[in-house]
């Protein structure tokens, strides 16, 4: 069988081309049958405020794409350069085979996927970040 199978948590919310669907109150199981059929579960999408980083922007470009809220075609060119960027500044780490499946993901049209790979390295940014701005500010010498 091919598709999506998507396991949903008791009342969880979830989009299928636009539409908000939720589920009852009982764990549940759907299986998504189907070309160009975009689902996005309300709790794998990023508010808008809460992009602030690399991969944050490059996850909510994708994001608006799974939504319906824009085109793949006017996306392309700015997802293909922020991975690019990605893939550079992670190499030679175990992130950058991360974030090729990923590329490879999206050059398919395998949205949901793109995301996958994309949502452990919220996390891992994040912590990069937090680290860096604890780093003591060096004085510059005079």
């Amino acid at each position: 069988m091919s598709g999506l199978m998507i396991s949903l948590r008791p009342n969880e919310k979830f989009l299928v081309n636009g539409a908000l669907l939720s589920n009852g109150p009982k764990r549940g199981q759907i299986c998504v049958e189907g070309e160009n059929v975009n689902i996005l579960r309300l709790c794998d999408a990023l508010h808008p405020k809460d992009v602030n980083s690399p991969v944050s922007r490059l996850y909510f470009r994708v994001q608006t794409v799974l939504s319906g809220d824009s085109k793949a075609e006017d996306s392309d060119k700015r997802v293909q350069e922020e991975f690019a960027s990605l893939i550079h500044v992670f190499d030679n780490t175990r992130l950058s085979k991360t974030l090729e499946t990923g590329l490879e993901a999206w050059n398919s049209g395998r949205l949901y996927s793109t995301l996958c790979r994309l949502k452990p390295l919220l996390s891992v940014e994040s912590e990069m970040l937090a680290h860096l701005e604890n780093l003591p500010v060096l004085e510059a010498a005079e």
